[in-house]
């Protein structure tokens, strides 16, 4: 069930993130700030499957 949840919650963290890549060119300040966020947003959808999923 965990392998479950972490898949969900990395899907959700990787959408998110596209979401932000998109949303930082509409935004008026601090696009450089919300482009970061959906890359640091980006990484740990990655790095999360490979995580869990990795131990045995």
């Amino acid at each position: 069930m965990g392998r479950v949840i972490a898949a969900f919650f990395s899907i959700l963290l990787l959408l998110v993130s596209v979401y932000l890549f998109g949303f930082a060119f509409q935004v008026q300040s601090g696009q450089a700030f919300v482009f970061m966020g959906g890359l640091v947003l980006m990484s740990l959808s990655f790095f999360l499957p490979i995580h869990v999923f990795g131990k045995k």
